[in-house]
């Protein structure tokens, strides 16, 4: 009998230990090298490999939209977001200005693979890219909550 339980206890140590190293591809990352513009290697940044929207969504394009507005009927946004991690980004507050604002510049992915946010240019504006649509976030990168909450989206038009 002490045999057989020295054997379970063996098996079960066996069983157990192997399993140590595995991950979920959720769990799993892969390291990317960054380059600088000027040529030098930076340092490593993880990168998920599970499905998320940078990697398994066709999310180049242009996303436009109304959204509501405190002081006028409402903001026109027309994003362009580029392959490249470039951004065009246009805003036209509705009876306020004659012409639009614009500015471009680059956006980074945040470690989800889900919410990027605009540079300096953009006021570091976060948005959550979904299929074929991007939702506006506040300004912390939660969600916007409120009566008007469905109006934060913009529709990818091209």
């Amino acid at each position: 009998m002490k045999k057989f339980s020295a054997l379970a206890i063996l098996a079960l140590l066996a069983f157990t230990s192997c399993k140590n190293g595995e991950k979920t591809p959720d769990e799993q990352t892969q390291t990317e090298t960054v380059t600088d513009s000027t040529g030098t290697e930076d340092a490593s940044t993880s990168v998920p490999t599970g499905d998320n929207s940078q990697n398994s969504l066709d999310w180049t394009g242009v996303y436009s939209g109304t959204v509501p507005c405190a002081d006028c009927p409402g903001i026109e946004i027309e994003l362009q977001i580029n392959d490249n991690n470039t951004y065009s980004l246009s805003e036209h507050y509705l009876e306020k200005q004659e012409t639009a604002n614009m500015n471009t510049g680059s956006f980074t992915w945040d470690d989800t693979g889900s919410i990027i946010t605009l540079d300096q240019n953009g006021m570091g504006r976060k948005f959550k890219v979904q299929e074929n649509s991007i939702k506006v976030l506040a300004p912390d990168g939660t969600a916007i909550e409120g009566e008007q909450k469905e109006k934060y989206s913009l529709k990818k038009v091209g």
